[in-house]
């Protein structure tokens, strides 16, 4: 988190310092449309650059001046991953697997670091970077028996018996820190098209469904779907006869959280409020 604080502390400080330019004020309203990956317990090696859904969402924007943009956002997309792929020897033999929608609501703070001006050639175009809030919603799956099954109900990790695992469930919503950057080039004074890539930092590890150790499968046996739970909690079986699933082994990496990233292009219309000329401006008849 330390990071965190150091790139919002720089897009703040650009923020307040660039405030006192402003000019006109534009209110922009835009689409984008691109991929949807992750990097977690499942996708952690180049393979998994391959696990990409298509992605989407609509935007609005304030621009108060030509250096800083407030952002609200919503988004949605896609992502999965399968150990399947690795060339890991224990991913592989560890066998799980995962896809999940993603939906988030976003807010952020935009900073261009030339300032965009489309009432002027040489500023047409400008880097950016930002960073900000969202509140996103995802649900694990994996296919089981030519279904989609919901991992979460099923505390593949003993959540549902905290008292003896030591697994808290988790949510299903939950905030993260979006961040990144991109391109804009704005090809007249309403159109603007660019470049994006947001990567977002999550305060869980289970966006794939794993993170921690294997349970003793009695204890998972004990539930209201105990047989599905133990069978989506250890699926090395599948991959090999002899399982890999021994209670307290290594499951997964409980050290870094997950994380989710969406790539695309934007297009955007802005309605620019030209201020009103000052008394005496207008010019006489």
């Amino acid at each position: 988190m330390h990071s965190f604080r150091q790139y919002f502390v720089l897009v703040f400080a650009a923020s307040v310092v660039s405030y006192g330019n402003m000019q006109a004020q534009e209110v922009e309203i835009g689409l984008w449309g691109g991929i949807t990956n992750s990097y977690g317990d499942i996708n952690n090696t180049v393979e998994s650059l391959q696990f990409f859904k298509p992605g989407a969402g609509a935007f609005f924007r304030y621009n108060p001046n030509p250096r800083i943009g407030y952002y609200l956002g919503l988004s949605g997309g896609q992502t999965f991953g399968y150990d399947s792929i690795s060339s890991n020897p224990y991913q592989l033999k560890r066998n799980l697997s995962f896809r999940s929608n993603i939906y988030d609501f976003t807010g952020r703070i935009d900073f261009n670091f030339l300032p965009l001006e489309r009432e002027k050639p040489k500023y047409w175009f400008t880097p950016y970077t930002f960073i900000g809030l969202s509140v996103y919603y995802f649900n694990p799956q994996a296919y089981y028996d030519d279904q989609w099954v919901d991992l979460q109900p099923l505390g593949t990790e003993g959540q549902q018996y905290p008292e003896l695992t030591g697994n808290e469930k988790y949510q299903r919503v939950q905030v993260a820190i979006p961040m990144g950057g991109g391109f804009k080039f704005a090809l007249n004074k309403n159109l603007t098209v660019g470049l994006e890539a947001n990567w977002h930092w999550l305060f869980t590890d289970y966006l794939d469904d794993v993170s921690k150790t294997y349970v003793d499968p009695s204890i998972l046996a004990t539930g209201a779907d105990g047989a599905l739970a133990v069978a989506l909690s250890d699926r090395s079986i599948e991959y090999d006869v002899i399982p890999l699933g021994e209670p307290g082994k290594q499951r997964g990496d409980s050290q870094h959280n997950d994380k989710y990233l969406y790539t695309g292009i934007f297009l955007s219309y802005t309605f620019v409020d030209l201020k009103c000329p000052g008394p005496g401006k207008w010019g006489t008849r």
